[in-house]
């Protein structure tokens, strides 16, 4: 009686991750580029998005942006188990304000985006265009997400994850879903 239970609440997890995928290839993406999965202090990036739990503490999410979103925004990082449920959604407010001169990079200055909500408090407000910090993209917003001593590590939720970038209040994805393996080898 046991072995199908097991089996039963198995098939669901199954059924409820292949729905969420069928989901996100449904909503094509439009606006941002496919966000890009690194690990920060890793000399070496591992082949194909898979990270150790014993060599990462943490991932970094980035993405970089077709043209230019002029205003205050907020991209918000879904992250997704090896289940397909949501693990967590990390918001990254940036600035991007309009060039003083004519155009930018070769596009329209009225090619704006209109903010749809407020900055969430407490977090760093990135800046994009020309008032990018050094060394970073002036189209790129980053993120990073914990790893080590979370949830992710404590009950080994380990396999096949997924992460996807959305912009302000928007349902529709702005990159395409990048996939990513985290396992505790």
């Amino acid at each position: 009686m046991k072995r199908i239970g097991m089996l039963l609440v198995l098939t669901g997890m199954a059924g409820a991750a292949s729905a969420h995928d069928r989901e996100q290839h449904r909503q094509q993406p439009e606006g941002c580029s496919a966000v890009q999965v690194t690990a920060p202090g890793l000399r070496r990036q591992p082949r194909h998005l898979l990270f150790s739990t014993r060599q990462i503490l943490d991932l970094e999410f980035e993405t970089r942006f077709d043209r230019a979103v002029y205003g205050e925004h907020v991209l918000h990082f879904k992250v997704f188990t090896p289940s397909g449920f949501l693990y967590q959604e990390l918001e990254a407010p940036f600035v991007w304000p309009r060039p003083r001169y004519g155009r930018w990079y070769g596009r329209d200055d009225d090619e704006a985006v209109t903010a749809a909500v407020s900055f969430p408090r407490g977090l760093p407000v990135q800046q994009l265009g020309d008032a990018a910090h050094h060394g970073h993209r002036p189209d790129a917003v980053q993120v990073r997400l914990p790893v080590a001593g979370t949830s992710i590590t404590m009950s080994t939720l380990y396999g096949r994850w997924t992460v996807q970038a959305f912009l302000d209040d928007r349902t529709r994805p702005c990159s395409p879903v990048r996939p990513f393996t985290i396992h505790g080898k």
